[in-house]
């Protein structure tokens, strides 16, 4: 043990008469922890990216869509065999993971008609082309993954209300409870229908849905829709949903379960047809975009790597006359080997510890003070660049690195490590 400590505390400083070998030592720690730290925040920023655009997404895209593939809408009959379908389900699966949240609703396309004055007083009108979707008054409200992006957090679905998003607000220059007029195409009249609206709520969610995706209360907009021919009719475009967990901590896909019990009931012989949100092919198109940015850290990470390779590449060079002296006092191969690995391993443990805790601070003060802000948020959807906390980042990566130094030390030793002995 005395021998082992005069060894490694003679080799852990490094250094020669040049002094290049205390230079590579500390070029290696440098790198490899710069390295670590590139891949640690590349993983954290692309999955905090991902998270919020597609909870931004997710919110206003319901999980589900029912409705008939030939009619273009949903009868009442419709209507009630879906609901005591997901009513059946609910009560054959009591403790299943999921609870239901589901509305009819109609889509329209319709014109925004705001009036607005200029700073010379002159009155003008503004005409914006939207989507309208109607919907159940409760939707919204009890729909915890659009109301956190709300900005009245407490409100009312009222008849005459509409709710719109940040960007057409700022378009016609329009705020909570001012008033609007929706023109709405019906085939019925051949023209327009015109009704007026408060604006109850605004949303922001930073995408392009908030420049024309508005909602208003289902039973408004059926009194100005032409599927509507009396009151005791009730047709309507679909029926949306969205199933969450029970913690309410994040949206829960459409699953096999009810895919597959929805398929032993009536839905496709009435042409009724379930459509599922894609949100398999949104998160491989957001993917795709890792693929380069990681690129470039594993390169990264393999170059630092490889200078530790010739740090203990010229160690062997430069301490060949105290290798031999090891040699002759007893040591073998395997104890030589030993200690040439428990030098990597002091340089990648420091790197490691550097790494981890650079990285860590970095998202810390990233998160709380939103350092890196994104030029736009008409393109990126966001106005700064989250960071995700992920323990695994902090386990997975430290790992693979110490395996790899090991492995390329090994290979270093094996492949140049001769001893002379005269």
């Amino acid at each position: 043990m005395d021998s082992f400590y005069f060894i490694f505390s003679r080799f852990k400083k490094l250094k020669s008469k040049k002094g290049f070998l205390s230079f590579n030592f500390y070029l290696s720690i440098f790198l490899i922890s710069f390295s670590l730290i590139a891949i640690i925040l590349t993983d954290s920023f692309t999955k905090g990216y991902k998270i919020e655009i597609f909870s931004k997404l997710n919110s206003l895209n319901p999980d589900f869509k029912i409705r008939d593939y030939n009619k273009g809408y949903l009868s009442y009959s419709d209507y009630i065999l879906i609901k005591d379908e997901l009513g059946l389900f609910q009560l054959q699966n009591p403790n299943y993971k999921t609870k239901f949240t589901y509305t009819p609703y109609i889509q329209k396309s319709a014109i925004v008609f705001a009036q607005n004055q200029t700073a010379s007083q002159l009155n003008y009108n503004q005409r914006e082309g939207v989507y309208i979707v109607g919907v159940e008054k409760s939707f919204l409200s009890d729909n915890f993954l659009i109301n956190k992006y709300f900005k009245n957090k407490n409100f009312i679905f009222s008849d005459n209300s509409i709710i719109i998003g940040k960007y057409l607000s700022q378009k016609i220059n329009k705020k909570i409870n001012d008033k609007i007029t929706l023109l709405v195409f019906e085939d019925s009249f051949s023209g327009f229908v015109a009704k007026e609206f408060i604006i109850q709520n605004i949303y922001e969610t930073n995408t392009e849905n908030d420049e024309f995706l508005v909602y208003v209360p289902f039973e408004h907009l059926s009194q100005i829709s032409d599927n509507i021919s009396c009151e005791f009719c009730f047709y309507c475009t679909g029926f949306i949903g969205d199933f969450l967990n029970q913690n309410n901590e994040s949206p829960i896909a459409f699953n096999n379960d009810i895919s597959n019990h929805f398929s032993n009931y009536k839905f496709n012989q009435d042409n009724l047809i379930v459509e599922y949100w894609d949100s398999d092919n949104t998160l491989k198109f957001l993917n795709s975009f890792d693929i380069p940015i990681k690129l470039l850290m594993w390169i990264l990470m393999f170059l630092s790597v490889y200078s530790l390779s010739s740090l203990i590449f010229n160690l062997l060079i430069e301490k060949k006359e105290d290798l031999r002296i090891l040699y002759l006092m007893g040591y073998g191969i395997k104890k030589i080997r030993i200690i040439v690995l428990s030098i990597t391993l002091y340089i990648s443990i420091i790197s490691i510890f550097i790494g981890i805790f650079v990285s860590s601070f970095f998202m810390y003060i990233q998160n709380q003070f939103k350092i890196i802000n994104l030029p736009s948020e008409r393109i990126f959807q966001l106005t700064f660049l989250p960071a995700y906390f992920d323990i695994v980042y902090f386990i997975k990566y430290p790992i693979f690195l110490i395996l790899f130094t090991i492995i390329i030390s090994l290979y270093v030793f094996n492949k140049n490590f001769k001893v002379v002995l005269k």
